[in-house]
């Protein structure tokens, strides 16, 4: 082959990013107190492809899902919303208590301790996935 016309494919070739390869697993939320209206959703994102970004969720059984983080500064506990969460190339990135999750405001019926619930995560290139959490009681995670 022509070195002259390979050396533009060669130049793309390595240029181009890897897709995500995102697999969403572990996703679980604490049953809540009747008349509770917000709970929060926890998950392992697994991608072993390129890198990602999580913009947002959604599920029927809340108003809103958002991307929040829980922090504590000055000994006073506080919990910072999120645009997106960036999902780096061939990482790990975990959705749990006391730190990144996501929240659900306004939901339509209690989470029950052994019920599910669906959620859809959206990702930048990966695009939607809907998961399946399981509502676990109160203390059990």
């Amino acid at each position: 082959m022509n070195m002259a016309l390979l050396a533009p494919l060669l130049l793309v070739t390595a240029c181009s990013a890897p897709a995500p390869a995102i697999e969403v697993r572990d996703a679980w939320a604490r049953a809540i107190a009747p008349g509770q209206t917000s709970g929060a959703i926890y998950a392992t994102i697994v991608n072993q492809g390129g890198g990602d970004r999580l913009t947002g969720a959604a599920t029927d059984r809340a108003a809103t899902a958002m991307l929040h983080s829980s922090l504590t500064e000055n000994g006073v506990s506080k919990m910072r919303m999120h645009g997106e969460v960036a999902i780096p190339a061939r990482a790990t990135v975990a959705l749990s208590p006391g730190a990144m999750h996501i929240m659900l405001d306004g939901l339509r019926a209690p989470l029950i301790a052994g019920e599910k619930i669906a959620v859809t995560l959206r990702f930048v290139k990966a695009g939607p996935k809907t998961v399946t959490a399981t509502i676990v009681a109160p203390g059990a995670r």
